[in-house]
């Protein structure tokens, strides 16, 4: 289960139906996004790790002084170190990306194999900032809770009417908000009060 919770005291009823096809794709999209920005970074640390391995004191010429001289004694002493700055530059990169892995991807991953999301029926609170033209409507999750919408669909969303908020399960991204089988335009980015 994510960080993020569904807040129970703000919801009406909670039901299961399966994904449609745009909604894989767009946990699809998310995945494969979220793979883009870290793997290369993953692999940028796991290449200095190996430069280092291979050849200690090139690469502290290369990368902090190139008009740096050794003698035999610190020769010897970078050789012997290099194997353990290298592992230390494996493992902690492995522990840092692979804590996003599982935080993050996984729980996509889990929706993509699971193909089924969760319908929230709530009753919203409306926030109006006019002045920057944003109009944003509550959404039962924590950390996150508000998520900004459309000035015409905010016109049209009562705070005694229910939402109906499409989550994908394990990961609980909002896929959708429905009021009345009515579509509610949003935007992805999601903003704390």
């Amino acid at each position: 289960m994510p960080k993020e919770k569904i807040i129970k005291p703000q919801i009406s009823y909670v039901e299961e139906e399966p994904m449609q096809a745009e909604e894989i794709q767009k946990l699809k999209d998310k995945v494969y996004r979220q793979i883009m920005i870290y793997l290369p970074g993953y692999l940028l640390l796991l290449t200095g790790a190996i430069i280092i391995y291979i050849n200690a004191p090139e690469s502290y010429k290369t990368v902090v002084n190139p008009r740096a001289e050794f003698d035999e004694e610190e020769t010897s002493r970078m050789w012997t170190l290099a194997p353990y700055v290298s592992m230390f530059v494996v493992v902690m990169a492995t522990i840092f990306f692979g804590k996003i892995y599982y935080q993050s991807i996984l729980p996509v991953i889990k929706d993509l194999k699971q193909k089924v999301k969760i319908l929230v029926f709530y009753k919203p609170r409306k926030s109006a900032m006019q002045v920057f033209n944003r109009y944003y409507v509550s959404v039962p999750i924590f950390p996150m809770r508000q998520i900004q919408v459309d000035n015409n669909d905010f016109n049209l969303i009562s705070e005694t009417d229910e939402l109906c908020l499409h989550l994908s399960k394990n990961s609980l991204i909002v896929l959708g908000i429905k009021k009345n089988d009515k579509e509610i335009s949003y935007r992805e980015s999601i903003g704390k009060f």
